[in-house]
């Protein structure tokens, strides 16, 4: 593992989150960096999917850290039960694993 990480998360789904130099990425359990360290925000997987903020912006990659739900919300929370709670322009909604809003 490289040294100097300011935060290492626990690991969730075999990834954990980690902080260098004020930014995010995720290794796996042998060290090796598999999401590059360009985050300003991230959290734990969650459902194969964790979100991520760059420039105030939340969306969500999965474990190849291939954006899968683009960096538009303004808020986001970790998927549960097939969903996530997001904010876009000041409302509060969920989301499915495709980004598509779920009507409640």
């Amino acid at each position: 593992m490289k040294r100097g990480y300011s935060e290492v998360s626990d690991f969730s789904e075999g990834l954990a989150v980690v902080n260098l130099n004020g930014k995010y990425g995720f290794i796996d359990k042998t060290g090796k960096e598999v999401i590059s360290l360009k985050y300003d925000e991230a959290r734990s997987f969650h459902e194969g999917l964790a979100y991520v903020r760059i420039n105030g912006k939340y969306g969500f990659v999965d474990k190849t850290g291939k954006e899968v739900i683009p960096l538009k919300y303004d808020d986001a929370w970790s998927f549960y039960n097939g969903k996530a709670e997001v904010e876009l322009n000041g409302e509060w909604f969920y989301i499915d694993k495709n980004g598509n809003r779920i009507e409640e």
